[in-house]
């Protein structure tokens, strides 16, 4: 939009509260020197700095993830394919996004049961730290949580 504000096509409406989040891992993906995927997949630990963005991270999108999809996991699947994400076979409830080009998202979710809560997990590509910084892929992860969310909404299942 002219004024610098982001507009959600899935809401009908401004985006909203997280135009700096998005910017600021826009200018970091736009200076980024590009490297095709390894395949090789890694934990958020596993980044240069992982473990000092490691609670903004858990709190950004694991936790969100794991309290808005615990309880309708089939939800995070079909939410996931409304962004052109794909089912994955590390478990039953997981899904493959890429939310850049270059820096796909693999999210994985273990369904809330009678004996144990909710949990979630996302891992990376082993060459997204050349895409972006530790702090970016904190910032990615958060806002791939929000854009679930609201695929999620648009489609009416939450």
């Amino acid at each position: 939009m002219e004024d610098g504000s982001i507009y959600d096509e899935l809401k009908d409406e401004p985006f909203g509260g997280s135009e700096v989040s998005v910017y600021f891992v826009l200018y970091g993906y736009a200076n980024a020197k590009h490297a095709p995927e390894t395949l090789k997949l890694i934990s958020f630990k596993q980044l240069r700095g992982g473990q000092a963005y490691y609670n903004a991270f858990v709190n950004r999108a694991i936790l969100p993830l794991a309290g808005t999809f615990g309880s309708k996991p089939q939800i995070l699947v079909e939410a996931a394919k409304l962004l052109g994400g794909t089912l994955q076979a590390h478990r039953e409830y997981s899904v493959k996004i890429y939310s850049l080009p270059f820096v796909p998202l693999t999210i994985i979710l273990w369904a809330e049961t009678a004996e144990f809560q909710a949990s979630a997990n996302i891992i990376f590509d082993s060459n997204v730290n050349n895409h972006l910084t530790t702090e970016e892929v904190a910032g990615l992860a958060g806002l791939t949580y929000i854009r679930l969310k609201h695929a999620a909404e648009a489609s009416t299942k939450l």
